[in-house]
């Protein structure tokens, strides 16, 4: 390897073929508990919907109300999922063994560190659409068990995809079910929730450079408890507050569109620096790490 080249996609390639090689059996696992999840939704659906009446008689409402409640229940699974892979971001770290063999591969460590970061977002990306696929798969052959309407006769996935679409993008009718109305700019709005999406992900990553053993459960942990903290400081100021003032701020209908614009504006801006400050953190404290860990880094 030339040390003085800083990125080299040759042994980026090279770093994960031997990831995937190496964890065949995780990922196969992970794989399996993807597809339960979306198939079990799927079919669980298809038992409440099975002779309803009215389902059976409105099959066009059918479709939609089917296709939109599996879409929120995919993504309630692939959230869980995008936050459990973010903490297992350097779990190949957790053994001295397993620190060895990484930390040895004839690769830099920003390489390492960029395959780590692949396999855990595009990766989970890549294991989301083929198990949902599948899932979908089991629903079609499934079929013949259940009774319900022609509409669910055939697949639903591009519906359930182009639902999706529409609700990042703040258009189509469904964004007026999932978010309400009243906003005159939505992109805005989604600007906002998605960063802010992707920032708590990014804790999750930092939290799984930082503890590498049941970092999942100690970055949730964390997380809690800075939040009840927060919500305990924020339940004193704000009791400490002239009640009938607080009433008269928040229904005087002072607060515009501008006042909310500059609000999500800045909070887009908030969560975009210290999403990448998380990303920063957590690659520095990778460089940092030892074939030794201290002893009380994993707590």
């Amino acid at each position: 390897m030339d040390a003085n080249n800083f990125f080299s996609l040759s042994r980026i390639v090279m770093v994960m073929k031997r990831e995937i090689i190496e964890n065949w059996k995780t990922n196969v696992y992970r794989l399996i508990g993807l597809y339960a999840a979306f198939a079990l939704t799927l079919i669980f659906a298809m038992i409440k919907a099975n002779n309803e009446p009215r389902w059976l008689d409105n099959p066009e409402w059918a479709v939609e109300h089917f296709c939109l409640s599996r879409m929120i229940a995919f993504m309630i699974i692939a959230g869980i999922a995008s936050f459990i892979y973010a903490a297992n971001i350097m779990e190949n770290m957790k053994t001295k063994e397993k620190r060895i063999s990484f930390l040895m591969l004839p690769a830099t460590m920003f390489e390492k560190f960029i395959v780590r970061f692949l396999y855990v977002t595009v990766g989970l990306f890549v294991a989301i659409l083929l198990t949902v696929s599948l899932a979908e798969i089991t629903r079609l052959l499934l079929l013949p068990l259940f009774n319900v309407p022609a509409t669910l006769h055939q697949t639903v996935l591009p519906k359930i995809f182009s639902m999706f679409i529409d609700m990042i993008c703040m258009s189509g009718k469904n964004s007026s079910v999932i978010y309400g109305s009243g906003i005159s700019n939505w992109g805005l709005v989604s600007a906002c929730i998605w960063t802010s999406v992707i920032w708590h992900h990014s804790l999750f990553i930092l939290g799984g450079n930082y503890w590498y053993k049941k970092p999942f459960l100690k970055t949730l942990g964390t997380l809690w408890g800075i939040m009840f903290l927060l919500g305990f400081i924020a339940s004193i100021a704000i009791g400490r507050q002239d009640p009938e003032n607080t009433s008269a701020l928040l229904y005087s209908g002072e607060a515009t569109w501008a006042t909310v614009k500059n609000i999500l504006t800045a909070g887009v801006t908030f969560f975009s620096l210290f999403t990448i400050f998380n990303w920063w953190l957590s690659y520095k404290l990778f460089t940092r790490s030892q074939i030794i860990k201290p002893k009380f880094h994993l707590l």
